[in-house]
């Protein structure tokens, strides 16, 4: 590491997204034609490395975005319901 870097402190995958936040910004300043081959290489073996350590991102299928929304109606028509109760 260099001496006007300051050390990375925390997991891999925190350190991988600064080195990923470095190198765009050396690519985003422009590079020397004879250094931009090598510096894509490893950009995108970063980008392949973050992807394999960062967890999952769930999505919910269909089944459950409807499961949600019925579940919220029926807690608001409870609710409703014992409001119209108690008034």
């Amino acid at each position: 590491m260099d001496a006007t870097q300051p050390e990375v402190a925390g997991s891999r995958l925190d350190r991988l997204k600064v080195l990923r936040a470095s190198i765009e910004a050396m690519l985003a300043d422009g590079v020397p034609a004879r250094d931009f081959a090598a510096l894509s290489r490893e950009y995108r073996a970063v980008l392949a490395e973050i992807d394999e350590l960062a967890p999952p991102v769930r999505k919910g299928d269909v089944v459950d975005e409807i499961a949600q929304r019925r579940n919220a109606r029926r807690q608001a028509a409870a609710s409703a319901s014992r409001a119209k109760r108690s008034g």
